[in-house]
């Protein structure tokens, strides 16, 4: 495995500055993590869901030195799910998370792809259609954009190695327990819904990093040289879409300052669905406080 390392500016206080997509009453994990268990001996492809923040990062780092030691880094590929472009032209996600995705590939010497959504051109056009926000109980942004087109991308890799029988592929995500209580209760390897009786696939969930903390994650980073995205310098704690329903409240007004134009369109989207873009709080409230 060939590393091209990276100079991280991330010291040992960005860490304590991060925050988790849901407000946790999860204990931190105690100890060092122990590494899933996953055998790659009974899989055709690894396929890792790389976003471009910092936990898609180390599970890229824990997944490709695994599958170096074990002799199948040749079974490993980094997938980066393009959320696309709202009406007026803006990047859904932040600007440069398909390059520092494409970056985290290219150090660990492991194939690298980008799709979107073969039914909707964004998660921007998905919203619209909707006519309402997606919240932590529709959660139809993650199942109609990432999981499906996940779910196309083991299909073309299945075809692509020509197998003549359904692929059987890992799928590793960098779900976190510290995140939230119900990511705490996940299993760290468990086959995936998008298996089932008649489907030309078997997938199984892996979440390597999934008992990290995040100064463990950050940690990572430190010690193998890898590139994280500057919103993180900038004051943001997670990298998910620019203005998501289910960040925190601070993170979506340190968003809106660095995204003016976003979250204006986004605001005008509120008013003309007319439902409020969070339950606690609306965009234009967002903006204000952004603003002062």
């Amino acid at each position: 495995m060939t590393k091209k390392p990276f100079t991280a500016p991330c010291g040992t206080g960005c860490a304590a500055a991060q925050m988790e997509l849901f407000p946790s009453s999860a204990a931190a994990p105690a100890g060092p993590e122990v590494a899933a268990e996953f055998d790659f001996d009974a899989h055709d492809a690894v396929i890792i869901g790389d976003s471009g923040g910092k936990d898609s990062a180390a599970t890229v780092h824990e997944v490709c030195t695994q599958a170096d030691k074990a002799g199948q880094l040749h079974k490993v590929r980094v997938l980066h799910v393009d959320l696309g472009r709202t009406t007026r032209g803006h990047l859904v996600e932040w600007p440069g998370a398909l390059e520092v995705a494409r970056a985290h590939a290219e150090q660990y010497g492991v194939r690298f792809d980008v799709r979107r959504s073969k039914r909707w051109s964004s998660l921007w056009e998905r919203i619209l259609s909707h006519g309402n926000w997606p919240g932590f109980f529709a959660r139809y942004c993650t199942a109609d954009i990432k999981t499906v087109t996940g779910r196309d991308y083991v299909d073309e890799t299945g075809a692509e190695l020509n197998l003549g029988r359904p692929i059987r592929a890992g799928y590793a995500m960098g779900m976190r327990a510290e995140e939230s209580p119900a990511r705490a209760k996940k299993p760290a390897v468990e086959r995936h819904r998008m298996s089932g009786k008649g489907t030309r696939r078997v997938v199984t969930t892996w979440l390597p990093v999934h008992q990290l903390t995040t100064e463990q994650v950050w940690e990572v980073h430190r010690e193998n040289g890898i590139m994280h995205h500057e919103a993180y310098d900038q004051g943001m704690r997670r990298l998910s879409c620019r203005a998501c329903p289910l960040a925190a409240t601070g993170d979506l007004v340190r968003s809106a300052q660095l995204n003016p134009e976003l979250f204006d369109e986004y605001a005008d989207a509120e008013a003309d669905m007319g439902h409020q873009f969070k339950k606690s709080i609306g965009l234009r409230e967002i903006i204000e406080r952004a603003r002062s």
